[in-house]
């Protein structure tokens, strides 16, 4: 074998185990009382048995045949109404989760906003459909059969077709596709500039429009402000640092761009309903 064949090989194995080692699955069972994972997004599916779900200390009510993403560093505890409850837990890495959103109108929502569940509800044919769905990913990946991530990629891809309606977004056949790219690049740029930029203005200039007309788009597509998805992914960073390190409350708010820890105490304590140091201590 010579040099050039030998490096596309051992690349090729390196990547096989890389997206091998970014999906894990398991069935749902009573252990699987708290829900949390600091690296990965996880897609739980609840086909029955979960009376309730705590998501930030605040109980909301289940219903059965409902998926619900859960963002890296996000928390959620169920709550169980009979001794066998039935459902999956799919787990992501951040990179190959997100090259799977790619081409769905979903990867344009902001599906995993702190101060709602991010859930959709389908219904009971269609659940069956999603579980069948998430049995093969599973025993796909306990195979040893070759190319085997590639087909879990294209199974998960199905799930998501099964969402792609039923997502926070205000999508029909008729929909601006204009206004979903400036939406999803809104999106992007908070993701990336969010220690340095918390004005609506901010983002409006980089995007070359107004700031009116960027809130009404962010409206008229996730029904929501585009102040609020600012604030939103600070609340999820903010929330994700006071649980899973051991940074000081300062050098959180240093690095979330707050110019004074006291402004970002102020801001956290507004939407969390306490402070970021009663939050960590809970």
């Amino acid at each position: 074998m010579n040099v050039v064949a030998f490096k596309e090989k051992v690349e090729g194995i390196t990547k096989s185990r890389d997206i091998s080692a970014s999906i894990c699955v398991q069935k749902l069972t009573r252990h699987c009382r708290k829900i949390t994972d600091p690296e990965n997004y996880q897609i739980l599916w609840l086909e029955n048995g979960v009376k309730s779900i705590d998501v930030d200390l605040e109980d909301r009510e289940s219903f059965p045949f409902s998926i619900i993403f859960i963002h890296p560093g996000r928390e959620v505890k169920l709550r169980f109404n009979c001794f066998q409850p039935k459902g999956w837990i799919l787990k992501f890495s951040r990179i190959f989760f997100k090259q799977q959103l790619e081409g769905f109108n979903i990867q344009h929502a902001d599906i995993f906003l702190s101060s709602e569940i991010p859930r959709i509800v389908l219904s009971p044919k269609i659940g069956d459909r999603i579980n069948s769905l998430a049995e093969m990913i599973a025993e796909m990946m306990q195979s040893n059969i070759p190319n085997k991530e590639v087909a879990a990629s294209s199974l998960l891809k199905s799930l998501l077709v099964y969402c792609d309606s039923k997502c926070n977004l205000h999508v029909t056949a008729g929909s601006n596709n204009h206004y979903l790219n400036i939406v999803s690049r809104f999106k992007h740029l908070v993701s990336q500039n969010l220690d340095a930029c918390h004005r609506v203005s901010d983002y409006a200039e980089m995007m070359h429009i107004s700031s009116k007309y960027l809130n009404k788009v962010v409206k008229e597509v996730m029904g929501v402000t585009a102040k609020y998805v600012i604030s939103e992914q600070l609340l999820i960073r903010s929330t994700r640092d006071l649980r899973f390190t051991n940074l000081s409350i300062k050098e959180i708010s240093l690095q979330l761009g707050f110019s004074e820890p006291e402004h970002f105490s102020n801001f956290f304590k507004k939407n969390i309903g306490v402070s970021p140091i009663v939050y960590r201590q809970r």
